[in-house]
């Protein structure tokens, strides 16, 4: 079904600033969890205007913008009612619009990792195609037309034939809870993770490059005149064949590593060649170093569970969200200070992980909101 983008950019914008009425938030939960289109805005909203980078971002701005441009603003883009109805200050009101003003300014601004979804996120695969149009995936088979390509999704893996450019690029978003495999048209096969984004050309030419925020698994076409490249929020790498794993949940850090072949990460801080069994974590501001990687452990998520030793359950609680589509709030330090070892299947019931967790380690838990919020605290 088509939706209005300005109306639903409005609900989100009103979701963000913590003024939206019940009624409109459960207008705003059906239209996300049913609508691919719907679930696209909410997610770049979400992504543009919450977390850290927002709040550098602020930094950076006037204190506050005329108020005819403002109302200019958001007379445009049909927002009026959230300023009558925000519980905020005027001057966080002002503040918001600014945000919103820079980023349709400055639409280049550096993306991010996709945080963890929330309960009502998108229950299926979603492909973005340059067109406009959206697509969900299941774990069944589908084919279908479209920008003069055929599409195949078969058993969790897409595949496609019909030609393209290099300038036509679509997007898939793998939320919570799954996984999902795409072959690029070299024959390179990207497995994603769960809360993973992917954007890709529809045909290889000059170059191989596309951009991953998330967690990936990569097992490379080789090409000698052609290097593969994969973009990061923070750094790029540079492959020629090989397979390899790239994680970037954490949005200040990314972290690679090589299984088989040779890859070089390059970053602003300085450039670095890994060798199989190698890792690389790197933070903007600090030279990358490598050192040795559980390539066993690292890439247990491809076999269908998570594998820990000595984790903390601060840590553990980042694995859950994006597992089971939930929000963990750790209601006290020492709880996510506690170690865990043991691991998590993909498919295994909540419950049923969490009175394990609770047999290992010093915890108690209970729901909020039905089942969409956990808290976890500690039990002496």
């Amino acid at each position: 079904m088509p939706v209005d983008p300005e109306y639903i950019e409005q609900l989100v914008l009103e979701e963000i600033a913590g003024t939206i009425s019940p009624e409109d938030s459960i207008t705003l939960k059906d239209l996300v969890e049913n609508n691919p289109d719907a679930y696209a805005i909410w997610l770049r909203m979400h992504r543009r205007l919450t977390g850290d980078h927002i709040q550098s971002m602020r930094e950076d701005l006037p204190d506050t913008l005329p108020l005819s441009q403002i109302i200019r603003v958001a007379r445009e883009r049909k927002r009026r009612k959230i300023l009558a109805r925000t519980s905020l200050s005027v001057a966080a009101v002002l503040l918001l619009t600014a945000s919103v003003c820079y980023k349709l300014l400055f639409p280049a601004f550096k993306p991010v990792s996709p945080g963890t979804g929330p309960s009502f996120a998108l229950k299926s695969v979603m492909l973005q195609l340059p067109d406009g149009r959206s697509f969900q995936l299941g774990s069944g088979q589908q084919q279908f037309k479209a920008v003069g390509n055929i599409f195949r999704s078969t058993s969790g893996k897409l595949s496609w034939s019909g030609g393209g450019t290099e300038s036509q690029l679509a997007t898939i978003i793998v939320p919570p809870g799954k996984d999902y495999i795409v072959q690029l048209p070299d024959g390179t096969e990207v497995m994603l993770n769960a809360a993973s984004r992917l954007e890709f050309p529809l045909a290889f030419a000059h170059h191989r490059n596309i951009r991953i925020s998330g967690e990936a698994y990569l097992r490379v076409a080789k090409e000698g005149n052609r290097p593969f490249r994969v973009q990061l929020p923070n750094s790029v790498v540079e492959v020629l064949g090989t397979s390899f794993n790239v994680n970037t949940y954490e949005g200040t850090q990314e972290r690679v590593l090589l299984e088989t072949g040779s890859v070089k990460l390059l970053t602003a801080d300085g450039n670095i060649l890994l060798d199989p069994g190698q890792a690389v974590s790197y933070q903007p501001g600090k030279a990358p170093e490598a050192f040795s990687g559980d390539t066993a452990m690292a890439l247990a998520w491809k076999r269908g569970y998570y594998s820990f030793q000595g984790t903390s359950v601060r840590d553990v609680s980042k694995v859950m969200e994006r597992n089971y589509s939930i929000r963990v709030i750790l209601d006290d330090v020492a709880a996510g200070e506690q170690l865990y070892s043991s691991r998590l299947e993909k498919g295994e019931e909540l419950e049923k992980f969490l009175i394990r967790l609770k047999s290992i380690v010093k915890i108690d838990y209970q729901f909020e909101k039905g089942d969409s919020v956990l808290h976890l605290s500690y039990r002496p």
